[in-house]
């Protein structure tokens, strides 16, 4: 744990303090090494909350984007049940950071537990997840400009097939950089979020920037409050405006609308991004 009690006050751990668990009220010892981030620790094996996970660099650094007094909080439920949530705004949205695997049952019993919550997924933890990821975003359809959406088959990957049935919103991090080969690229470090309102067998996904979604929740907006506008580079802008385009044109199937789009296309395509 990031916290624990320090002569009544909320401490992170140091060289030399002791202290009592926040959640369960037993002694602490803080783990201060030179190979994992510093933490409070119960003393031997033993973890009080069951849903709890060791901490890696990124899980702490999300934590540390907002207010020390809504990180690891203890939520309850009605009937008595409690656990420690990575993030509990104001509003009481909880946000959860997850860096280690899930199974299906388990994602589903915090979904019901908060109610309101979203996760942030660690898309680096397996080193194929990202090329997947993107390879598949290269040749996926664009079904809407603003905001920008993609629909990928929501069996394709791991990553999707393990959080696609979610019925919270989920937000995908790859980290802060774009890569040379990736065929979608940002001016700002982006998320993708996994629309949970997505029909059966497909992912629509659609990009924000990681401000955005920090800042949203900094200021109390739902979840609809999130900016999705994005400043994308070139390639990829006219690579939507085409797509949302084609795509219209199949789906019409009348030759009127046909030429319609055509005419738009070329006075688009002389119009500077």
């Amino acid at each position: 744990m990031k916290f624990a009690v320090v002569e009544g006050k909320r401490r992170e751990a140091q060289i030399g303090l002791s202290a009592e668990c926040f959640y369960c009220g037993q002694a602490m010892i803080a783990k201060c090494g030179d190979y994992r981030v510093w933490h409070w620790a119960h003393r031997g094996t033993r973890t009080c909350d069951t849903w709890w996970e060791p901490e890696t660099e990124w899980h702490r650094a999300w934590k540390s984007h907002f207010p020390e007094h809504w990180q690891e909080r203890i939520h309850w439920s009605k009937d008595g049940e409690k656990h420690v949530a990575d993030v509990k705004t104001e509003s009481g949205m909880v946000i959860e950071f997850q860096h280690s695997n899930l199974r299906q049952e388990e994602r589903e019993s915090r979904e019901i537990f908060y109610e309101k919550m979203v996760w942030v997924v660690d898309g680096l933890r397996r080193l194929r997840d990202r090329p997947r990821f993107f390879a598949s975003l290269a040749k996926a359809p664009v079904i809407k400009a603003k905001p920008l959406t993609i629909s990928l088959p929501s069996n394709d990957g791991a990553l999707l097939r393990e959080w696609a049935a979610s019925r919270m919103a989920v937000f995908f991090d790859f980290g802060e950089n774009t890569e040379p080969r990736d065929a979608l690229r940002f001016d700002m470090p982006v998320l993708w979020h996994l629309n949970p309102g997505s029909p059966e067998g497909k992912a629509h996904l659609s990009p924000v920037m990681k401000t955005s979604f920090r800042n949203a929740y900094l200021k109390g907006l739902p979840l609809d409050g999130i900016d999705y506008s994005v400043e994308v580079k070139h390639a990829l802008r006219v690579r939507a405006a085409l797509s949302v385009r084609q795509q219209a044109y199949r789906s019409s199937g009348t030759r009127g609308f046909f030429q319609y789009m055509a005419r738009r296309q070329r006075a688009r395509s002389r119009v500077r991004f």
